[in-house]
């Protein structure tokens, strides 16, 4: 499928684009709040800029794709592939992103705000400048990622692999540590 067939689809109301194939797609700024790509194959998407709120992408493919300062608040991103993934500046509010994994994604400056991130894989991924406040990190595997001056105030890592990640730059106030404990920096 096409970029301009998608399009024409979705502003005629169809939003049901579950196991399509658009590798390589470029759909920057575009709105495609509400969609469903659940098991879409995504890998090298360009969505720069676009409106993806209340979007499902659940069990899809989005490996090396762009959505730097895209809209993703509520979205449905559960066990989702987006290894090595560019979210740069974007907006995951509210997202669940339970088992995804984003092994080597970039993170950074993203808004990730009460997102659910059980038991994602975040293997040296870049979280710097994040904001996970109130997020669920449990069981989630951050070994070796980058979470220098990272926001994770009342955010839940218990169960959580940190091995090889660098806390000292990190804002925990009242996060809920791997071993049960709160920690009160």
């Amino acid at each position: 499928m096409k970029a301009e067939e998608l399009l024409r689809r979705y502003k005629a109301g169809d939003r049901n684009f579950a196991r399509v194939d658009l590798t390589q797609v470029i759909l920057k700024k575009t709105n495609l709040s509400q969609i469903n790509f659940s098991q879409a194959i995504l890998t090298e998407a360009d969505f720069t800029g676009a409106n993806l709120e209340e979007a499902i992408f659940y069990q899809a493919t989005l490996n090396l794709s762009n959505l730097s300062q895209a809209r993703l608040t509520k979205a449905d991103l559960r066990a989702t592939s987006l290894h090595s993934t560019l979210l740069y500046k974007a907006s995951l509010g509210k997202a669940q992103l339970q088992k995804a994994n984003l092994s080597q994604a970039i993170l950074q400056r993203t808004f990730l705000r009460e997102a659910n991130l059980s038991q994602a894989i975040l293997v040296s991924a870049n979280l710097s400048q994040a904001n996970l406040i109130d997020a669920d990190l449990t069981g989630a595997d951050l070994t070796g990622a980058n979470l220098d001056n990272a926001f994770l105030l009342e955010a839940n890592l218990f169960q959580a692999s940190l091995e090889g990640v660098d806390l000292s730059q990190t804002i925990l106030t009242g996060a809920t540590m791997p071993d049960g404990s709160i920690f009160e920096g």
